[in-house]
């Protein structure tokens, strides 16, 4: 049973092998998926993922291969996605997930955010929105980029995540510094304590 069971997982496999996991992709470029899959394993094979790879059309034979626009004003940021296939059984099977990341090829001439400062209570949680404005006029969202850092000056009053998210942790004051390649915005935080239920 067991030996069948890695028999079937074997010839089941799917692979994504392009593009690489990690990948960097200029927003306002194209974007090929291919996925390698044993020959007649599957009745379709699909992606599925985040923002733009959200679910495909699973196609029924090779090549699996999908194309996908990035639109110049996308979303700045780290995406996943992995294949699908569904057996003849019925059965689906997944990749390994493979991460890419979607960027402007081009620097900010300045950095907005939605919170010109914060007032939480303790153990509450907000996620910042920041935007890039770039030469083009274009406003982008670069919350989740990798070209984007967080810093706190008081970890013990608020912490943030790579992401943006702020979360409170005591009363108190911090400042949450947001850099995006060389411009760097300041968010004020204020921390107050929760009134007593």
């Amino acid at each position: 049973m067991w030996l069948a069971a890695t028999i079937l997982q074997a010839e089941s496999r799917l692979e994504i092998v392009t593009p690489e996991n990690g990948a960097v992709v200029n927003a306002g470029d194209g974007l090929t998926v291919t996925i390698k899959a044993p020959p007649s394993a599957f009745h379709s094979v699909s992606v599925v993922g985040d923002g733009p790879f959200a679910l495909s059309t699973g196609l029924a034979a090779p090549p699996y291969q999908y194309s996908y626009p990035i639109p110049a004003g996308f979303a700045s940021g780290r995406y996943r996605l992995k294949a699908a296939g569904v057996t003849a059984s019925g059965e689906t099977v997944y990749s390994d997930p493979i991460e890419v990341d979607i960027e402007r090829p081009d620097k900010a001439r300045k950095l907005q955010s939605e919170w010109q400062s914060l007032t939480l209570c303790d153990q509450e949680n907000v996620p910042l929105l920041i935007w890039g404005v770039f030469p083009d006029g274009s406003k982008i969202d670069v919350t989740r980029s990798r070209r984007t850092a967080y810093t706190s000056d008081r970890p013990a009053v608020a912490v943030v995540s790579s992401e943006g998210s702020v979360s409170a942790v005591s009363a108190g004051k911090a400042k949450i510094t947001v850099k995006y390649d060389d411009k760097i915005i300041v968010v004020p935080v204020v921390i107050t304590q929760s009134p007593a239920r």
